[in-house]
């Protein structure tokens, strides 16, 4: 009956990529020590935050977590004497709020597990490897066909996403190293475990060829899946068949209600980031790609064949109704001569791009297609210069070829990204690539002779796909507006603080005219003796009589006399006995009794 029917939830992820912005509010003293309190806000919106208590010995344990990067931080030095007083309270909270600052806003760093821990310990507090573990081995216990090996550690940036050794069981049930196909041990856990025979590349001796190593991938669901659980094994399974002479194809693959696992061919050489960073592709995932030691960019037609090979595996997706929306260096393998994309099943899992925290920054790039051909361009950026584009848009591009050059802009530049970027076919049709290898279409031809693409949905499966994409990119709109909406207050709230200081600039302004115009007439009246009072004429009760009267805050003068000779007053009469003012009327008075008729003529020589 529909009434006992338990409503199930689906359950949302976090977006690991979200930016993390961390600010330290103020300090206080706790029991003879100091905690810094920190704000913490995770994306644009301004309630998805919290505040922390964090101590330096706190800020020491995630420097020496990052430590293994090879990446310089600005940790303040520890003091011992003095370390209470309030002045050295205010400068540490300063160098400590540069070293934060530091720490997230690089790409790296602010998606490491440990960093994640030191600004969200309640998100990210989970044991996210103990539930891999637990998840793969009944997922696999389950088909009986594999078996769990050892864990890999985090040789990868996803914190949900966990390898592991795997190898094939015989049909007795029991595996045998021999006939089995395995993975390559990491150098750390080889001489953790002091395995026997271990090589300085991190492999047992009796390790098999590369062809016969595999890799299983425990990733977890993430906020953008939107196939339902009943669809998704299926749509998997699809994905499964998937043959293309540019996509790597999968071993294996099964899911749950948590996530899914999937099994594929591992490369003794890694991936194209690997390659590019010239790092082994077992080591941490902090240790490869936080300050490489060497860079390795691609020649030129390398860098054309192997873009031309991503570009026609994007666009047969696409043609398929399957979007990427997880282009990287770090998912895409060299082998033979051969650019292979991995990771194609990530949309159907929901997990956010590699990317995301660049393109939601451009309103522009709101659809897979846009999204994929942006990221398209990173990794063409990153075969080109042998290093990673650390900022959304590239402010400059040079040393490169013209045609390479004008790609690149097309793609990264901000202008390409707010107008509009290109389509996947007019990126597959650019002179560059039509320079460079203009025999393509005869190594396309050649190449699905041998690998025939081939990837059939079913019915439900392509409504699902549908409804995925439309509601993948409403959120990623919705979060593009959210972006803009907090830039757009932060210019304003800047806008109106430099209007306020603009103000106080012209009122103080103002103040100091008025103060020196004060001070100068001080300074005259200093000068020109004491101000004269004004007077004025007051009418008495007689019609006759007029009185003048001084506008003072004194008592008013006693009355004048009943009647008065005369009412006209000279100036005689109102001279004033100080010699400044004498002066003045004696200068008045002779300009008034001035007589024209008194002047006599006089002849001149002109």
């Amino acid at each position: 009956m529909a009434i006992f029917e338990k409503r199930i939830e689906r359950k949302v992820n976090l977006d690991d990529t979200q930016e993390i912005q961390c600010r330290i509010e103020t300090a206080q003293k706790v029991g003879g020590h100091t905690e810094y309190v920190l704000r913490v806000q995770r994306g644009p919106l301004t309630e998805n935050s919290w505040r922390l208590l964090r101590r330096y010995n706190d800020f020491v344990h995630l420097d020496k977590c990052l430590q293994i990067s090879g990446i310089e931080l600005p940790l303040p030095a520890k003091k011992i004497l003095g370390n209470m007083q309030p002045a050295f309270i205010a400068q540490r909270q300063v160098a400590l709020q540069q070293y934060i600052n530091h720490v997230l806003m690089n790409p790296i760093l602010a998606s490491s597990l440990p960093t994640k821990k030191f600004v969200d310990p309640d998100s990210y507090s989970t044991p996210f490897h103990d539930l891999a573990l637990q998840n793969a081995s009944l997922c696999l216990r389950a088909d009986g066909q594999y078996a769990l090996g050892q864990s890999l550690g985090p040789i990868g940036w996803r914190l949900r996403k966990h390898y592991f050794r795997v190898t094939m069981k015989l049909p007795s049930g029991r595996s045998s190293p021999g006939q089995s196909k395995h993975l390559v041990k990491s150098i750390s856990q080889s001489h953790a475990r002091g395995a026997p025979g271990a090589t300085g590349n991190g492999s047992a001796a009796a390790a098999p060829e590369p062809t016969q190593d595999v890799i299983l991938a425990w990733t977890e669901y993430g906020p953008d899946k939107y196939i339902d659980d009943r669809e998704i094994h299926a749509a998997l399974r699809n994905l499964a068949g998937v043959q293309h002479p540019y996509i790597q194809p999968l071993e294996y693959v099964t899911s749950n209600d948590n996530g899914a696992l999937v099994i594929r061919k591992f490369s003794a050489h890694g991936s194209l980031k690997d390659m590019l960073c010239c790092v082994q592709p077992v080591n941490p995932f902090l240790t490869k790609y936080g300050n490489p030691k060497g860079r390795s960019p691609l020649p030129l037609r390398d860098v054309a064949l192997y873009g031309r090979q991503i570009l026609e595996a994007i666009r047969f997706l696409h043609s398929k109704g399957l979007p990427i929306g997880h282009i990287h260096a770090g998912n895409v393998v060299i082998s033979g001569g051969t650019a292979r994309l991995m990771d194609v099943e990530n949309f159907i899992l929901g997990v956010p791009a590699f990317y995301r925290p660049f393109f939601v920054q451009h309103s522009k790039i709101s659809t897979f297609e846009a999204v994929d051909v942006y990221s398209f361009g990173h990794l063409l950026y990153e075969m080109t210069m042998g290093f990673s584009l650390q900022e959304s848009v590239a402010r400059q591009i040079t040393d490169c070829p013209d045609s390479l050059r004008q790609l690149l802009e097309s793609l990264l530049l901000r202008d390409s990204c707010k107008n509009g970027l290109p389509t996947l076919d007019q990126v597959a049709q650019h002179a560059f690539f039509q320079e460079h290898v203009p025999n393509f279409a005869d190594v396309l031809a050649k190449a699905s002779k041998t690998s025939k693409p081939h990837l059939k949905w079913s019915t439900t499966a392509k409504e699902q796909l549908k409804i995925a994409v439309q509601k993948s990119e409403q959120r990623l709109r919705d979060e593009q507006k959210s972006v803009r909406n907090q830039k757009r207050l932060v210019r304003v709230q800047e806008w109106m603080s430099s209007e306020e200081e603009k103000k106080k600039i012209k009122s103080k302004a103002k103040m100091e005219q008025k103060q020196s115009k004060l001070r100068q007439q001080t300074s005259l009246q200093l000068q020109n003796g004491p101000p004269v009072t004004p007077l004025t004429l007051t009418r008495s009760d007689s019609v006759n009589s007029v009185s003048t009267s001084h506008e003072t805050d004194s008592p008013l003068p006693p009355p004048p006399p009943p009647s008065l000779p005369n009412l006209s007053r000279t100036t005689d009469d109102l001279r004033p006995s100080t010699s400044g003012e004498r002066g003045r009327f004696a200068l008045l008075d002779s300009i008034c009794k001035f007589n024209k008729s008194s002047l006599r003529r006089v002849a001149s020589d002109d």
